[in-house]
């Protein structure tokens, strides 16, 4: 499985698009651009002299930033970033990871709409390199721009990296024991990691630069990514032993000690703590993002040895515990506690996480669960999961 989860909440879908670099369906083979989609909301059209403005400012980025101005008149999309990342600018200067970011997402979103049409619906990912997890994914060619980060399209939001989908991808390439091609993944992203101050010293976070379609204050944070990514750089640095990558995991534990009012995602609710997927949203618990983020703290603590992590993991157990019953209809599971009906890709994901934890853990509760959820796939005809392949699965991956 490539995308464990990526969806900005159970609403956003994964839909089919033109493939990227065919001429059917684009204007790359005439260069004349077709007319603005009048589906584009007129809210997320970005000021024109918001190109301007980062360019006066940041005048390396002037030749992508000119070329975004005129592509931009046609897909609105395509100037999401340089909206957000003026907004920032006129409060403060970006940083040189923040820099980073907008250099390559201009370089994708250029390239992008430069040869296709925009992709139908939301949640769309390509690759800008022939590697990429699965030839399924979309490979963009670019004469001038190559990336082994994923790039995923939001309506009206243009292309986004997404530190969650890259954290799908480094784990599928560590889980197939593809590490060459997880370290070149994971060694792209370490230039875009900003860092904080904590109580347990330097952390370092991967930010979202986007904002979701009910809102959020940008930049965020995301628990799945901080977590996943802290075990995953563990993990690499097993593999290959370059310290680099022992000082970066441990610098993303460390920001699971960010306060949340200062830019962190972890909260302690009526049913212990709990790790946000979305922060903005601090009643919102993900219960997918939740287990994923303490499969990244798991490895974290098998590949260190650091016992913090197994506390923040035995409490997250703990939590799950005591909300599995709010994340159970009867007949179905729930994306989030008490939250809406999971689509049936997340039931069956929430199924085969319970059986990590049952796996991880030794508790007879989430095999339970585990079991009962895979009994309402059969009750609505749906195929059921195999519990037991499953398990053996868990158990004989590291």
């Amino acid at each position: 499985m490539v995308v464990i989860s990526g969806c900005l909440g159970n609403h956003w879908s994964d839909t089919t698009s033109p493939s990227p670099g065919k001429t059917n369906g684009t204007w790359e083979s005439t260069g004349i651009f077709p007319p603005l989609p009048s589906t584009t909301p007129s809210h997320d059209i970005p000021n024109t002299s918001d190109h301007a403005f980062l360019a006066s400012l940041y005048p390396p980025l002037r030749g992508e930033l000119e070329n975004n101005s005129i592509i931009s008149k046609f897909y609105p999309d395509a100037a999401y970033t340089v909206h957000v990342f003026a907004g920032i600018a006129r409060k403060r200067p970006l940083t040189p990871s923040e820099l980073r970011i907008l250099k390559i997402t201009l370089q994708a979103n250029n390239c992008y709409f430069s040869r296709n049409l925009p992709p139908s619906n939301s949640y769309y990912v390509v690759s800008f390199s022939e590697e990429r997890p699965v030839e399924s994914i979309p490979y963009v060619e670019c004469p001038n721009f190559t990336s082994r980060l994923p790039f995923v399209y939001y309506k009206g939001r243009g292309f986004q990296y997404y530190p969650v989908t890259a954290s799908n991808w480094a784990y599928h390439y560590l889980k197939t024991g593809e590490v060459k091609e997880a370290e070149a993944l994971l060694g792209e992203m370490l230039p875009l990691m900003e860092t904080a101050n904590t109580s347990e010293g330097k952390a370092g976070v991967f930010r979202v630069y986007f904002s979701p379609p009910e809102g959020s204050p940008v930049p965020w944070t995301s628990s799945f990514s901080q977590g996943m990514l802290a075990g995953l750089y563990a993990w690499l640095y097993n593999e290959m032993g370059n310290k680099t990558y022992i000082n970066a995991s441990r610098l993303l534990f460390n920001s699971f000690y960010i306060p949340l009012e200062d830019g962190g995602f972890v909260e302690n609710t009526g049913y212990g703590v709990w790790f946000l997927e979305y922060p903005y949203r601090p009643d919102f618990l993900v219960l997918n993002g939740h287990i994923i983020t303490m499969k990244g703290l798991w490895y974290y603590y098998r590949f260190t040895g650091d016992e913090r992590a197994l506390e923040l993991f035995n409490e997250g157990v703990e939590s799950v515990r005591k909300a599995l019953p709010d994340c159970d209809t009867g007949n179905w599971s729930l994306y989030s506690v008490n939250g809406p009906e999971a689509r049936e890709d997340y039931h069956r994901l929430h199924i085969k996480l319970l059986l990590w934890l049952y796996a991880r853990t030794g508790d007879e509760t989430f095999l339970q669960y585990a079991e009962k959820w895979n009994g309402y796939l059969e009750k609505k005809g749906l195929e059921k999961e195999d519990i037991n392949a499953l398990l053996q699965q868990v158990r004989n991956t590291p």
